[in-house]
């Protein structure tokens, strides 16, 4: 039987279908049984889509600005402000 604290560390693998059945299906089990560590891997999953669908969108010049950074170059690295 996992324990609570072994969750994280398998957490990314679950998600991912990754990792050996047995272990998926010791986190599944895990999961099942405990509500603390089923609202965890949740919003894992929640935030991982959230930093996936902010990195598709362009970023506007108000929130680099806010950032301290200047439009990507070419080759779609950020500049630091002249200062």
């Amino acid at each position: 039987m996992l324990s609570c604290r072994e969750i994280p560390n398998l957490a990314n693998d679950y998600i991912n279908r990754e990792g050996s059945m047995r272990t998926r299906v010791m986190v599944s089990f895990h999961l099942s049984q405990c509500k603390n560590c089923r609202t965890y891997v949740r919003g894992l999953k929640i935030t991982r889509s959230l930093v996936s669908e902010s990195v598709r969108q362009p970023v506007g010049q108000e929130l680099l600005n806010t950032l301290g950074l200047q439009h990507p170059d070419r080759d779609g690295s950020f500049k630091e402000p002249n200062e």
